[in-house]
Formats: structure tokens, C-alpha cells, sequence
């Protein structure tokens, strides 16, 4: 049975399609551990975790099929991790909802590789080839480590070339539509640096509690059911955490705010204590993390943190600027899903 289709509207049998769940980072990762190294966190649809029948089309988008071996490959990797187990219902539940979500990235990537056809973008062999060695030399990847962490990702060097070069011309093309959109003001800076005196003070720190989500556990419900108090961050811990602390709420203790990830720092950013962060990416697992208290030092002056601030608001605008190019490129697109 397939969908209705529409222009500009994506209809699933039975149900709603639900919004896309990308960022700008995603489309924007470059291909190798980008699909480095698929840490979409997916799961197998059915109940037991056994191999998977990779044929038949998915969704068509503008008249362009995706097919289920091309969604199944993005998740194979993570196949090979929960092969053999039985899924829960909710677990099975959490699952259509993953692959719907990845099934949607898969969409978007194709809307704005078509509408860079529209622009007539180019990238040449030469850049492909530049941009790979710049890919490698960041990761102090000699040539033959390279291609034996492409064969571990069951990519050849020809796939992942061609996944360099559709990155790259979605670099240029966003880079035109989105980027030159976003303005960030002195004001807006320094209103930033008032706001997170904690994050901008010299020996200021920060005590967290971590929930290491289960792969076949929904990060994002986890965290809303937690903020609607249907459990509490204690209790969730307990329960769902497979990392440290999980039988004292999570407690991981206080760390310098400069030791921090930039992923941690990004998504802690303006948190008070008892609020939880987006989730965060942690050893192929989405983690939670909580405020529980924050030690403030001696404040850095603006200066020293201005190029920072600027950053950190430029790339908000840039997400929300996103977003909405791509509600824009949905909207003119013609989608069809039909049963994954």
C-alpha cells in the first residue's frame, strides 16, 4: 500500500510523517566517520534483531526513489551491535520512530542536493581529492589506516569520494542561501556575555549527573518525560543509565567548565542548575546531562571571550535560518513514504 501524494505534503499511511530531525551539523558533517561513524543511533524494526530484507522503495522524493537497502545500510552498522536481541514493545515502538527519523535525513539530503542542481553547482576531482587528504591528515590517518576505517565502515574509497563531493556542494550551496542570512549584532554579543557568567569565569566549574541512554531508548522522551515529572533525573538514572553513578542519579562530579567538551559546553550553555541538556553523543550512545550546581570564579573580561560568543550565536541563527530553508524545500517538494 503506498501514500497519498501531494505536492509540498508528506503523507504516511495511518499516520502523520513527522518533522524531519536534522541539524545543520549533520548535513553538513563531512562523509567519512560522518557517517563518522553513523552514530544515528538506529535500531532493526522487528522484534528480533535478525537480518533484513534490503529491497523495495521506502519513499520517493520529487520522483526519485530511496530504497530500503539504502535506509538499512545507514543503519548496519548498529545492526551488527544488537544482532540476536528481542525488542521490548517499546523498544519496537522507539524503532519506527528512528527509522523514520532516518528516513527523513535521507530526504532532506536529497531536497538540497536537487536544489543545488538548480543552482548549477559544481566541485571538481581535484577538490574531492584536496579536501580528502585535508579529511585524513586532521585525524593523523596515514593513507593505509585510512582506507582499513573505510573498510570497517563497509565504505569504499569511491563511495566516500562521492560522499565528499555531495558534501562539498552543499557546503557552497548553503553557505549562498543560509549563511548570508545571518547577522549577529555587538548587543546581541555582549547581552550573551552577561547571560553566561558562569561559562566565562576563570576556576569556574560545573557538577553534572549523566544518563547514558540505551541505544533502544529514545533520548529526547527520555528527557521529556523527566521535565514533565513523570520520573526524576535520580530515578531515570537508576533505571535507563548504562554509565557511571547510575545508582546515585548519575552524580559524575564537577568539572572545569574549560575541560569540557565542546559538545558538552555547547549543550550545557545557559543552563541552570536542575535543567537538563539536549542530548549528547557519548561512545556511539546519546547521553542526558544535568546541572546540579555551578561554582562561579573570577570573571574573563569581554574581550577575551567576544570571538567565542559571536560563534556560539552565529551557529543558533545559522540552525534556525536552516530549518528554515528546509521547511521551504519540503514544501515545494513532491514526497511520497510508503510502508518501511
Amino acid at each position: 500500500m503506498s501514500a497519498s501524494r501531494f505536492p509540498g505534503k508528506s503523507i504516511v499511511p495511518g499516520q502523520a510523517a513527522p518533522g524531519a530531525d536534522l541539524s545543520a551539523s549533520a548535513l553538513l558533517a563531512p562523509a567519512f566517520l560522518a557517517l563518522a561513524l553513523l552514530s544515528l543511533l538506529l535500531l532493526t524494526s522487528p522484534a528480533q534483531a535478525a537480518d533484513v530484507v534490503l529491497d523495495g522503495i521506502v519513499a520517493t522524493v520529487n520522483g526519485k526513489i530511496i530504497t530500503r537497502y539504502e535506509l538499512e545500510q545507514q543503519m548496519q552498522p548498529v545492526y551488527e551491535q544488537i544482532r540476536g536481541r528481542v525488542l521490548s514493545p517499546d523498544e519496537q515502538r522507539q524503532v519506527e520512530q528512528v527509522r523514520r527519523q532516518t528516513l527523513d535525513r535521507i530526504i532532506d539530503d536529497m531536497l538540497i542536493l536537487d536544489d543545488a542542481e538548480r543552482y548549477k553547482l559544481k566541485v571538481t576531482d581535484v577538490e574531492v581529492a584536496e579536501q580528502t587528504k585535508v579529511f585524513r591528515e586532521k585525524r593523523e590517518l596515514s593513507e593505509e589506516n585510512f582506507l582499513k576505517q573505510l573498510d570497517k565502515q563497509h565504505m569504499s574509497m569511491d563511495e566516500f569520494k562521492r560522499n565528499m563531493k555531495r558534501d562539498l556542494i552543499k557546503h557552497r550551496l548553503i553557505g549562498g542561501v543560509v549563511t548570508n542570512k545571518v547577522v549577529v549584532t555587538d548587543t546581541e554579543v555582549e547581552q550573551e556575555y552577561n547571560n553566561r557568567k558562569a561559562e566565562f569565569s576563570k576556576d569556574s566549574t560545573v557538577q553534572l549527573a549523566l544518563i547514558l541512554v540505551p541505544a533502544a531508548v529514545s533520548a529526547p522522551e527520555l528527557k521529556a518525560k523527566i521535565e514533565s515529572g513523570q520520573m526524576t533525573f535520580t530515578e531515570a538514572a537508576a533505571k535507563y543509565s548504562q554509565g557511571p553513578g547510575a545508582q546515585q542519579g548519575g552524580d559524575i562530579g564537577s568539572i572545569a567548565w574549560k575541560d569540557l567538551a565542546p559538545e558538552w559546553s555547547e549543550a550545557l550553555r545557559g543552563l541552570k542548575p536542575g535543567q537538563i541538556a539536549n542530548p549528547v553523543h557519548i561512545q556511539n550512545l546519546e547521553g542526558l546531562l544535568q546541572v546540579v550546581s555551578i561554582q562561579e570564579g573570577e570573571q574573563m573580561p569581554l574581550e577575551a571571550v567576544r570571538e567565542q560568543i559571536y560563534n556560539s550565536l552565529h551557529n543558533g541563527k545559522f540552525e534556525k535560518v536552516f530549518q528554515e530553508y528546509l521547511g521551504k524545500l519540503r514544501e515545494k517538494a513532491v514526497l511520497e513514504y510508503r510502508n518501511l
